[in-house]
């Protein structure tokens, strides 16, 4: 029996049989998916779980309806790509009336300096949509939209997946001391913390606190390796609980 933990909101999760075989999950096996995330959470004590689609790759249709399924536990986030712009804002428009809770911005499918993912990002601060960007690795082009809109959009508030990946993650430290930025730990902090670039997670909670990081997972089976990770990093209660639940309320608006 695994010994539950704080009260957790995963930020960001996937469904599937492993990390590898996402695209294998469709409708016929939808709600077998789903218990086996419910399981894991509830054995971890991670209460609740937003659901991110990855387009054209993983559905936002689909993970919508798998967040029906358990609505008062499970979230969608909505993917779409920028371009054609006013199908992308139809599409963002649509996902809002089923209920998504954040907009994904997955690195594959737009330019960094393209205006019309700027344009598509300031119609979801405008909606206080939380807007995630996933991103294996940080760019310098990436580290110029996040600046750019970071400080066009004080309001809104933007989460940097995956922590920027590990070697990209440190770049992002002058920018995250703003308060509507966030980096979503998933599969980075499970490297990092026993990684010679753990220096730079040390001084980000030691200058920023624990304010700016938020949990989330790449899939349930990571909840294990993710949970000992932030063992090792030695949290008092109050950071533990901020990374495990309050930062993530701060950006749904729970």
């Amino acid at each position: 029996m695994v010994q539950s933990v704080t009260v957790t909101i995963d930020l960001q999760t996937h469904l599937g049989p492993t990390r590898m075989d996402k695209e294998k999950v469709h409708r016929e096996n939808l709600e077998e998916n789903v218990d086996a995330l419910l399981a894991q959470m509830n054995a971890f004590g991670i209460e609740k779980a937003v659901l991110t689609p990855l387009e054209p790759w993983i559905s936002t249709d689909l993970y919508v309806e798998a967040a029906a399924i358990y609505p008062d536990q499970l979230f969608s986030a909505c993917a779409v790509v920028p371009r054609p712009i006013d199908m992308a804002w139809k599409k963002v428009a649509k996902h809002i009336d089923q209920g998504c809770v954040a907009l994904v911005l997955d690195e594959r499918t737009y330019h960094p300096s393209d205006p019309a993912a700027i344009a598509l990002v300031q119609e979801a601060v405008g909606c206080d949509l939380p807007v995630f960007f996933h991103n294996h690795e940080m760019t310098v082009e990436m580290m110029t939209l996040i600046d750019q809109v970071s400080l066009t959009y004080p309001n809104g508030k933007f989460v940097v997946l995956h922590m920027g990946g590990l070697f990209g993650f440190h770049n992002l430290v002058p920018l995250i001391a703003r308060e509507n930025i966030w980096l979503e730990i998933s599969v980075t902090l499970i490297k990092l913390v026993e990684s010679p670039l753990r220096v730079f997670l040390d001084a980000i909670l030691q200058d920023l606190g624990s304010e700016r990081l938020v949990f989330g997972s790449n899939h349930f089976t990571d909840y294990s390796d993710l949970m000992a990770a932030l063992n090792m990093m030695d949290l008092n209660v109050e950071t533990s609980q901020a990374i495990r639940e309050l930062n993530a309320m701060k950006i749904l608006g729970l």
